[in-house]
């Protein structure tokens, strides 16, 4: 089972991503930055619906 669990982790934390409002940033980097800096992490978690 750990290949589904993990697929689905990894289409949950796409889609936060995806749902985040900033346009002009790519997705590769918001989930480098969610990793580097915590605050925006704190924002992309605000920002889920």
């Amino acid at each position: 089972n750990a290949p589904a669990n993990l697929a689905v982790l990894r289409r949950l934390v796409l889609n936060v991503a995806r749902a985040h409002p900033d346009t002009k940033t790519s997705l590769r980097r918001k989930l480098l930055r969610a990793g580097w800096d915590q605050d925006f992490l704190f924002d992309l978690i605000h920002h889920m619906r």
